[in-house]
Formats: structure tokens, sequence, C-alpha cells
């Protein structure tokens, strides 16, 4: 069993701090929100062998990561470096590779300060360099490591590549699109949905963020 490691200050991620409303507005609002975060409906897919029975949903208590733990831990190490690599510059210690049939085609890390880009967060950096070396924007075969949840904007972006697999570091309460605060990549609404895993390395991606901060904020 495993139990998924939440990274709340979302404000220190270069969100804006949540406003304290009501927000039983958004109960049955068409986007999805739900009056609290949407945890215990989490969509869950297990890697199981063929004529399974995968079960898609499970409460946090029950999940147990059936991901290829050695290939998993592998690359969401090297995205760990690309975020060490973000704190050098003064970013916000984030990092994203993208794989295909065990190779690395996209990597990029968190550069909103150094290049002054508001979109410049780790996943889109990593699915521009990806789109240089493929043969067309569809990215079906890929999978995604990404040290912390994403957010709206890049959750948004992994669904519009057709990523199939995104594989998470640490949660992001505050803003994480992919099952904190929204479901964006398993909303069955949408035109496509992903395999997500959770809590691969995720002591280690939280540990960077606050080192991050604990050193910049006395």
């Amino acid at each position: 069993m495993t139990e998924v490691t939440r990274f709340p200050l979302a404000e220190e991620v270069g969100f804006e701090p949540t406003v304290p409303v009501d927000t039983a507005v958004f109960e049955t609002a068409r986007f999805g929100r739900s009056r609290t975060p949407p945890f215990a409906s989490l969509q869950r897919s297990t890697r199981g062998t063929p004529g399974s029975d995968t079960t898609r949903w499970r409460e946090p208590s029950t999940v147990r990561l059936m991901t290829e733990e050695g290939n998993d831990e592998r690359f969401m190490r090297a995205a760990l470096e690309l975020a060490a690599v973000a704190a050098s510059h003064e970013d916000v210690p984030v990092g994203c590779v993208l794989v295909l049939d065990g190779v690395v085609v996209g990597a990029g890390e968190n550069r909103r300060e150094i290049d002054q880009d508001p979109t410049a967060h780790a996943e889109l950096v990593a699915l521009r360099d990806a789109a240089l070396s493929l043969p067309g924007w569809r990215m079906d075969a890929v999978t995604a490591y990404v040290t912390l949840e994403p957010c709206v904007m890049c959750a948004g972006a992994l669904l519009n590549a057709r990523v199939s697999t995104v594989v998470i570091g640490a949660m992001d309460e505050k803003a994480g699109a992919v099952g904190s605060r929204y479901n964006v990549l398993s909303d069955p609404r949408l035109l496509h949905e992903v395999d997500v895993y959770y809590d691969v390395l995720a002591k280690e991606s939280s540990e960077l963020l606050r080192t991050f901060f604990r050193t910049r904020r006395p």
C-alpha cells in the first residue's frame, strides 16, 4: 500500500492562494469541481494483465501502485534532476520528462522566472521539446513523468497532446488538476482520458520543494 504525499503550499509554487468562498456553487458546475478535493473519487487505473478485472476507482486507503516501478523511478529521478536545474536559476523546482518506448523524447524544467514566460512550466517545456523530434503533435504512446501534480494549464496541455500515461511525484492539494482540485485527465466528458499513477518518489519531490522555499524564505 502507499500513501499519497500532498504538497499543500500552492501559493509557494506560484499560484494565488485559494480564495475562501463557499464552493457549493461548483457542486453541479459542468467543469466538475467538487465541494471538497475529489481525491476519494480519483480514477486509479492499474496495469493489469489481458483479461484481468481492472479496478478503475478505489479509495485512497486501498490504492496500490502497480506500475513498472523500476522504470518509473528511473525516469522520475531524471525529472528530479531537471527540477534541481530549475532551482539553480531561481525557478520553483519542478521537472518533467516524456518517454516513448523507454526513450526520453522530451524534457523540461520550470523556466517561468528565467524566461519571464507565464506558460513555461516544466510540462509545457517538455511537450515543446518532444514536438521538435516526434513526427506529429499526437503523443498517444507517451508517458509523462512530472515531479509535482500538474496545474490546470499543464493538465490541459497533456490532455491535448493525447499522452497515454502521467506519473506524478508529489500532489499539490491547493492547485493540482489531476486529483487534488480537479480531475482534468480523468473526466469522461472530455475527448481523451489518461492513465494516472501517483506517489512515485513523492518524498524526494516534496523535499526538493521544501528545501527550495526554506532557503529563500526565512
